[in-house]
């Protein structure tokens, strides 16, 4: 191997390296980005939920009058929610279809659109007590952030790829405080082809997402049990 192509090597091992890296920085600022998004999106739910708890217990005692204007209200919040779907169409439904469609090159989202409506509609849906999670809202969110994030750093298709991954992974881990549930659910229900670019990503991503958690959240679970009392069955 003469000295020309030991050059090559060394130089084809330096891009390669130095890809990486800047992979895994490109991770960190998805995951913290996405991780302040959901963290967001968390506040603005429970903010919902104790509004819709002070109502019900309000209307329990009120006149029925105030129960058939909350049931009109939930009339005129499900049709915002048809507006926002037929207005953004890839934010309906829980959105992995979607981002499944955008790693394969299938489906165009127009990410300030469906993070909006995506923001907006899930809070309006579960403040309103639909039967309506979290999870795949926030995931979401994190893809779509991901693919943001590129766009404005004017990636690559396959960089772009990468870091929508990741977003979804942050999503994910920022919405339970479960970065590795994360990363696992990334790389089985996402990108059926497994590569350490793809998994960097993942990784750098979710530990930043579940740091920005923790910073607002600190240690405590996303569900927490321990007043939950005991139910016990007879023999």
């Amino acid at each position: 191997m003469d000295h020309r192509m030991i050059g090559e090597l060394r130089h084809t091992l330096g891009n390669w390296r130095d890809f990486r890296v800047k992979l895994v920085a490109q991770g960190l600022c998805v995951g913290f980005v996405a991780g302040f998004v959901v963290v967001m999106f968390r506040l603005a739910l429970e903010m919902a939920e104790t509004l819709r708890e002070g109502l019900y217990q309000y209307l329990s005692t009120a006149h029925a009058a105030f129960t058939v204007g909350w049931f009109f209200l939930l009339l005129v919040i499900g049709r915002l929610l048809g507006l926002i779907v037929k207005l953004e169409p890839v934010s309906g439904g829980s959105g992995i279809p979607q981002i499944k469609g955008a790693i394969l090159g299938l489906v165009r989202m127009n990410w300030p659109r469906v993070l909006a409506a995506k923001f907006i509609g899930s809070v309006l849906a579960i403040g309103a007590g639909l039967s309506v999670g979290s999870e795949a809202p926030s995931v979401q969110m994190g893809a779509v952030v991901g693919q943001g994030c590129s766009q404005m750093l004017n990636k690559a298709k396959m960089e772009e790829k990468y870091l929508l991954t990741g977003g979804a992974s942050a999503g994910l881990a920022a919405v339970f405080n479960t970065p590795l549930a994360g990363v696992i659910f990334s790389l089985e229900e996402l990108q059926k082809n497994f590569s350490p670019d793809v998994l960097m990503s993942a990784i750098a991503a979710s530990l930043s997402a579940d740091w920005v958690v923790r910073f607002f959240y600190g240690r405590e679970p996303f569900w927490d049990f321990s007043d939950s009392p005991f139910v016990t069955m007879p023999s």
